[in-house]
């Protein structure tokens, strides 16, 4: 069985790399400027949204008991709509290395899933990143950051012609965000309950 300590320190790494990947990923599609991203960036979006379970995951376990029902949900939220996200980019990066993708998303159920796995994943990280700011076990700042990034991309994604160059400034912060997180989670001792 895997400690807390271990959940800590390997959400720690997941929510780095998480930020990481997500940031880079943002700004080789928004220099590549096609519609649905580059392979090599769209793979990175991709691997970044697996990875983010165990980041949520190690974010949920440092805040323990007091994460209440608003931090549970989160949780469950965020890494519902991440792996349903990661579906959907999965089927672009197909569309990215040139293959016809559009009778996909022109089904019922895709387009479900185009509409529902964002929004369980933007939902879920405004309530981890509240849940982050109300607990004070990790840095508010964090937390904040992850709020104000989701914003940001929630923006993006009705900005027309703007989308991608605020996908960039959303991921930048969000990045920001889980890096502070992780840095302060690979940091924590199992005994740690400061307030931040």
């Amino acid at each position: 069985m895997v400690s807390s300590h271990g959940f800590k320190f390997g959400g720690g790494v997941a929510a780095i790399l998480t930020g990481l990947f997500l940031f880079i990923a943002h700004v080789l599609n928004f220099i590549a400027g096609s519609d649905y991203g580059t392979v090599l960036g769209q793979s990175l979006v991709f691997i970044a949204h697996i990875i983010a379970v165990f980041a949520f995951i190690g974010i949920y376990d440092s805040q323990g008991r007091k994460n209440g029902t608003l931090g549970l949900l989160g949780m469950v939220l965020s890494t519902v709509g991440t792996i349903i996200v990661s579906a959907i980019v999965y089927v672009e990066i197909a569309s990215a290395s040139g293959v016809n993708v559009s009778s996909v998303f022109n089904e019922d159920v895709p387009r479900i899933i185009l509409i529902v796995g964002p929004l369980t994943f933007v939902v879920g990280m405004l309530c981890l990143g509240i849940s982050t700011i109300l607990v004070r076990i990790l840095p508010r700042w964090g937390g904040s950051l992850l709020v104000i990034g989701n914003v940001v991309f929630a923006i993006g994604s009705v900005a027309g012609n703007a989308e991608p160059i605020i996908s960039v400034l959303g991921s930048a912060i969000t990045c920001g965000g889980f890096i502070w997180l992780g840095i302060f989670l690979i940091k924590m001792k199992k005994e740690d309950n400061l307030s931040y």
